[in-house]
């Protein structure tokens, strides 16, 4: 169950630093770095870019 209140906290992260928080968070809940990690990988994939990281990056 904590890991499911880790990944909750991870996904309602916006910034670097709310991200840095929630990673925080999750590791004190007991969460391991690897999976947090896979977790946070797995959110930028299905997630959309923001509209503020198309302004950063012509590119994309």
């Amino acid at each position: 169950m904590a890991h499911e209140i880790a990944k909750l906290i991870l996904e309602h992260a916006e910034s670097n630093g709310e991200r840095a928080a929630a990673i925080r968070t999750a590791l004190s809940l007991g969460m391991p770095l690897h999976q947090i990690e896979e977790y946070l990988d797995w959110l930028d994939q299905v997630r959309p870019p923001k509209p503020s990281d198309e302004k950063q990056d012509p590119s994309l």
